[in-house]
């Protein structure tokens, strides 16, 4: 058995002696007006510029272009006042004024995401949340959170159903394919902003 193989052996051993993460995989909450905005143009911010917030960014150009109507414009990447974050997560008004007006400028929400949390050696754990915020009222009209756990089966049987759906991705062995999507950060993100855009 080669090392590819041996290491999502260990992957899918780790599910049969470690509890699962019991979460769903992927949840959102949704403002009671939601339905009395208009929301077209939709502004990208970047809470981070690493690695895995820019593939954070590529990824939700990608899923969100395929699932829903909006109009993604240019992702923001200048510095956002410490209350941002804060705010943005104890339902307060997001603090829109603390953006430069040509960030907001012909915009109807913002979309937030952040990496909560990441482990990207085996087993591979993935949290992101992303946050949709009324341009109008700086509120969080949209929110929604995926957890990817690599020792979960259900998991990993969602990783090949999407996998399968790209270009070639049916092609080969289960395993090796699986573990192509969970030794590469940019598409095990890119999976799960696919579950967050299904629920928009």
């Amino acid at each position: 058995m080669d090392n590819r193989k041996l290491g999502l052996a260990l992957v899918l051993l780790c599910g049969c002696v470690m509890a699962p993460d019991p979460r769903p995989q992927a949840s959102a909450t949704i403002a009671s007006n939601f339905h009395t905005y208009s929301i077209r143009r939709v502004g990208l911010i970047r809470l981070h510029d690493d690695a895995l917030h820019r593939a954070l960014d590529r990824a939700i150009r990608i899923e969100f272009l395929e699932a829903s109507d909006y109009l993604i414009a240019p992702t923001y990447t200048g510095d956002l006042s410490p209350e941002a974050s804060t705010t943005r997560r104890s339902g307060s008004p997001f603090p829109l004024e603390t953006l430069p007006p040509q960030a907001l400028e012909g915009l109807d929400a913002l979309l937030v995401p952040e990496v909560i949390s990441s482990k990207m050696s085996a087993p591979q754990a993935l949290e992101v949340r992303l946050d949709l915020i009324a341009c109008e009222t700086g509120l969080t009209i949209w929110s929604a959170t995926a957890w990817v756990d690599s020792t979960n089966g259900e998991a990993q049987n969602r990783i090949l159903e999407w996998q399968a759906q790209l270009p070639g991705g049916a092609d080969g062995d289960d395993l090796l394919r699986l573990q192509s999507i969970l030794e590469s950060p940019e598409r095990l993100v890119r999976f799960a902003v696919h579950q967050l855009a299904g629920l928009l």
